[in-house]
């Protein structure tokens, strides 16, 4: 017990010789601090003020929000979440934030649209007619939204000149970049025939047609022969080569230059040269049909089976025809005519054409070859009918 006081009568000297020691200092010899190096922030603390938190939700509206979720009605979602923001400003923050979590979810439903659906289904289809079509109907049942179509309309006819030309340029790129004895099209038929017992009969008849198409050129080849023998006798006998250049103008005139080479001994005549030039005109020129016509000068030689011979300037008419009937049936006529003032000559082969199985076709076509001035003993007018088997390529 002693101790304590003892302790506290040693200590209290210093206690009083401490103060009384600074006190005595002098205020100029104090440490200041440097103002270069004092912290602004630290120097002028900002005052900080308390926010209190939001309050909580109140159960009830919480419970009708939940409620709300639960049924899955949209409009009952948005009822709810209006009045609940209304009724509780403070609460609104994390309202809009249960909200965007439920629509997150739950997309609104798109009210039906059945003439915009018909619609959007023909422009995916890509087919401008039915797109046209259904286009114009929409416009009249829905006059009110008569502006909308139309605009659908015409972002649909941008895109489609504008794929439609990409791919023109395309072709075109690759038609000039195109060797001349590549990109070509065409077709070979081949046929026969026999027959036995009052007529012993037996016939062959094949044919080549090639056709290349460039950006303004066109080259037509056609071969074709035809033999047949009756009771030991040779009585068909008919060759024919052609080579047909055509330079186009514009999109319906063109220039053409014709080469073609023939032998037929049954009409009386061992070859036969005819060359021309001249104008075209495509007077139907669509995916179903086309008609072209053609004319200009012509040079023509004849050599007889007899020895003798004839040349003769001579204008030339033509005519290439093509009607797709349907998807497997296709009518061609290809017909010229040779005006000369010793001979004219006609030459025309219709034909019939059904598509078989992919590139196979049948074909029954019926050729005539008609000369104004035959030699002697053999008829202005002959005629043959080929049913042969087409491949195209």
């Amino acid at each position: 017990m002693t101790a304590l006081p003892r302790l506290a009568a040693l200590c209290l000297p210093f206690a009083l010789v401490v103060p009384s020691a600074h006190a005595t200092q002098d205020p100029d010899d104090s440490i200041q601090p440097n103002p270069l190096l004092v912290d602004p922030v630290l120097a002028n603390p900002i005052p900080t003020a308390l926010v209190p938190l939001d309050p909580e939700l109140p159960v009830a509206v919480r419970a009708m929000i939940d409620a709300a979720f639960a049924s899955g009605d949209n409009d009952d979602v948005e009822a709810v979440a209006k009045f609940a923001r209304r009724t509780n400003p403070a609460n609104i923050g994390e309202i809009d934030a249960l909200l965007a979590y439920y629509r997150s979810g739950h997309p609104p439903e798109t009210p039906p649209d059945p003439i915009g659906n018909m619609l959007a289904a023909a422009i995916a289809s890509a087919k401008d007619a039915d797109v046209e079509a259904v286009g114009k109907l929409a416009k009249e049942t829905n006059p009110e939204n008569a502006a909308e179509i139309e605009e659908r309309l015409l972002a649909y006819r941008a895109e489609r000149k504008r794929l439609r030309d990409e791919a023109a340029a395309a072709e075109r790129a690759k038609l000039a970049a195109a060797k001349f004895w590549e990109r070509w099209k065409g077709e070979g038929q081949i046929g026969a025939s026999q027959s036995s017992g009052n007529t012993e009969s037996v016939g062959l008849s094949a044919g080549l047609a090639l056709a290349r198409k460039g950006i303004d050129w066109t080259h037509k080849m056609r071969a074709q022969a035809d033999y047949q023998r009756t009771n030991g006798q040779t009585s068909v006998e008919r060759y024919l080569a052609e080579l047909e250049p055509q330079y186009r103008i514009n999109d319906r005139t063109f220039a053409y230059g014709l080469g073609r080479w023939e032998h037929d001994r049954i009409l009386g005549y061992d070859t036969r040269w005819n060359l021309s030039g001249g104008l075209g005109y495509k007077v139907v020129d669509t995916k179903k049909m086309t008609l072209s016509l053609k004319g200009g000068p012509a040079f023509r030689q004849t050599d007889f089976v007899t020895g003798a011979s004839d040349t003769e300037l001579t204008a030339l008419a033509g005519l290439d025809f093509g009607w797709q009937i349907s998807p497997t049936l296709r009518l061609t006529q290809v017909a010229s005519t040779i005006i000369g003032e010793a001979n004219g000559s006609t030459s025309s082969q219709t034909a019939l054409s059904a598509k078989l199985t992919g590139a196979l076709s049948a074909r029954v076509a019926y050729s005539a070859q008609i000369d104004t001035s035959p030699p002697p003993g053999i008829e202005s007018v002959d005629t043959q009918t080929r049913f042969t088997l087409v491949y195209g390529f």
